[in-house]
């Protein structure tokens, strides 16, 4: 086992007031720097809706400890947009996340393909493509959500490209719990396993996300995360709401003997989960 940073997807949350971040707010407050007092790492996820301006990296950058890191979603453009992204579009994104790569604080670049995108050639070369124009910048991780790329794994280590090995909902097509690690850097998100809302088309993003691992669940992850063979290797809390990201990263934090201090809120809302046994003792 190698170097492990563990945090939560993203951090701007209306509904963690009270329950991750003090509510009211003191003055001044900052999510972020708060929570890098308490994580590692964390990834950027509105990146993936629209690149971030040159001066919002370079204010994340400032705002964290000196070895904090961050991890961040590519665009949607590279991964989910048909009419292939264009050499502005990569500028764009590029410039956007420059400073944190001159800060020292750029982590790996994460690009996150849909449900649907099934291995095959075409899908390989618009991975390449979108590769290609990330490259140089940290170390590239893709995520696939189907089945039929457990068969791809030699192309993604020809192509020096890192799997995310990811926690979801199972399906017949879904890949979910795997353990490996096609490069020097290993990734792991967790989505949670709320499958009712995960397949309802009705559902919003908060409840498809809205689930609070158990410890035994999480035991399962913290072997896989021991077996996992990196230089270097991310976990990321995806299953934000409420914030129970952070309830269960605190968990598994303290599972693989990190030092673990709750933030006064969250050990008030997830007492019952914070106070678990810990690693080796019945429970």
């Amino acid at each position: 086992m190698g170097d492990v940073l563990i945090g939560p997807a993203g951090w701007s949350y209306k509904e963690w007031e009270g329950k991750v971040y003090p509510y009211p707010a003191p003055s001044g407050f900052d999510p972020l720097a708060y929570l890098a007092q308490v994580f590692p790492v964390i990834e950027v996820n509105s990146s993936f809706y629209r690149p971030p301006s040159a001066r919002m990296s370079e204010s994340w950058a400032k705002r964290t400890p000196e070895s904090f890191v961050f991890t961040v979603k590519a665009w949607e453009r590279f991964s989910h947009d048909k009419e292939r992204f264009t050499e502005a579009d990569a500028r764009l994104f590029q410039e956007g996340i420059a400073p944190l790569l001159e800060a020292g604080k750029l982590g790996a670049l994460l690009l996150q393909f849909p449900w649907f995108f099934r291995d095959g050639e075409k899908e390989r070369d618009r991975i390449r493509r979108a590769a290609d124009a990330l490259r140089g910048w940290a170390p590239l991780v893709i995520e696939v959500r189907h089945t039929s790329w457990l068969e791809a794994l030699d192309f993604l280590k020809a192509e020096q490209l890192n799997f995310c090995n990811i926690d979801q909902p199972r399906s017949s097509t879904s890949i979910t719990g795997t353990r490996l690690v096609t490069g020097p850097v290993g990734y792991v998100r967790l989505h949670g396993r709320n499958a009712k809302a995960w397949f309802s088309k009705d559902a919003g993003r908060d409840q498809k996300y809205d689930y609070l691992y158990s410890r035994e669940e999480l035991r399962l992850w913290e072997e896989a995360i021991r077996e996992m063979e990196a230089e270097q290797l991310f976990v990321i809390l995806n299953n934000h709401f409420q914030g129970k990201a952070i309830a269960n990263a605190l968990m598994l934090m303290k599972a693989l003997g990190k030092d673990v201090i709750p933030p006064a809120p969250v050990q008030e809302a997830y007492k019952d989960a914070l106070s678990s046994p810990p690693e080796g003792t019945p429970g």
